[in-house]
């Protein structure tokens, strides 16, 4: 039920921000908007205020605004006033990326919350501490537990957990013979690192090693100023990160199994959740910017390939025909529907393995 709830929560709050962009500038635009929906059909409850239906619907992985003509179906279309169409390219342009930049302020509010309350982590240092486990990784399933304290591996002693991680990473699908305290006690347990598939620098295929495990932090108080700074800090470096890994998606640097779905967000949203509250503001501020960048790339259907099409129809001086636009969607959707089988593939075999990679 937390983990349930803890999705419900995140995926709502992210989508909730994202239309909002694009119904606030929207209307500043003069742009009707017929429906602001939480939510996809069937409606679960609604109502309408002035020109606009406020509805919530059953199906809780999205949500749209709907204005007015805005996906039109015949080349001869002539736009009415109020009508999307009959909006500048600039202002359209405005209202289509209004969702991605609302995403972006968001995780810095976000980040900026868990900062100023948390304070600026530092990891802890001369410390083998364990601070994170992944739930179904080798080291959750050995015993491995947040506050454990690793006291040796195969016979090596370590002076903190950047040695412990360097170690590890170099040894997949090893055994490795795991000395831990845990409340006082020693624990010894073989534990088996998962092998992570990968392509170098060369171009060659590496494996790297991981037992699911994280550093112990400590936080030193900040003050808001430096918190903003901070969430915006962190803001730039998940983008950084972001696109990082798509470009490594692209050469074939990194695998596609990496990819995670409705489920593997479900998963990570518990886990957040039962950390507390900031543990789950600070999933949601991550999971905010992955939603505005994958949003804002050039594909139709998605915000970024409404931009392409404007783009050329400011080049063109005319819309894009109706045709071409089908296409293009038709082939949007063909992709991002291959997607969904794939990040779902992968949540399945993660459930059925019990691994979180």
């Amino acid at each position: 039920m937390t983990t349930l709830i803890a999705f419900v929560f995140v995926l709502g709050l992210l989508v909730f921000v994202h239309e909002l962009g694009h119904f606030i500038v929207a209307k500043k635009a003069g742009i009707r908007v017929e429906r602001f929906s939480l939510g996809f059909p069937p409606k679960l409850i609604g109502k309408k205020v002035g020109e606009t239906e406020y509805m919530i619907g059953i199906v809780p992985l999205g949500g749209y605004v709907k204005m007015s003509g805005e996906n039109i179906t015949e080349d001869n279309y002539v736009p009415q006033p109020g009508d999307f169409m009959a909006s500048s390219v600039l202002k359209r342009s405005l209202v289509i990326l209004a969702g991605p930049v609302m995403n972006f302020l968001l995780a810095v509010f976000l980040f900026f919350i868990v900062y100023w309350s948390t304070g600026s982590p530092v990891i802890r240092p001369n410390s083998t501490e364990i601070g994170m486990v992944s739930p179904g990784g080798p080291a959750d399933k050995a015993g491995l537990k947040e506050g454990s304290t690793i006291v040796s591996i195969d016979g090596n002693t370590f002076a903190d957990f950047n040695e412990i991680a360097a170690y590890v990473r170099i040894r997949p699908n090893s055994i490795l013979k795991v000395v831990w305290t845990d409340s006082g006690k020693t624990v010894t347990s073989d534990i088996r690192t998962l092998s992570i598939p990968g392509i170098d620098s060369l171009g060659r295929e590496r494996f790297e090693g991981r037992i699911g495990i994280g550093p112990a932090y400590d936080y030193r108080p900040i003050s808001p100023w430096q918190a903003f700074k901070d969430g915006v800090s962190a803001n730039l470096f998940v983008t950084g990160q972001m696109f990082s890994v798509l470009w490594k998606l692209v050469s074939r640097q990194e695998s596609i199994k990496a990819l995670g779905g409705p489920v593997l967000i479900a998963q990570q949203a518990g886990a957040a959740a039962r950390q507390g509250f900031i543990a789950l503001l600070g999933l949601a501020a991550f999971l905010s910017v992955n939603l505005a960048i994958i949003n804002i790339l050039p594909i139709p259907v998605l915000d970024g390939g409404h931009l392409v099409f404007l783009v050329i129809e400011a080049f063109k001086r005319r819309p894009v025909s109706l045709k071409g636009r089908l296409i293009a969607q038709q082939i949007g959707m063909g992709l991002l529907f291959l997607l969904m089988v794939v990040v779902t593939y992968n949540d399945i075999i993660r459930l059925i393995t019990g691994i979180i990679k």
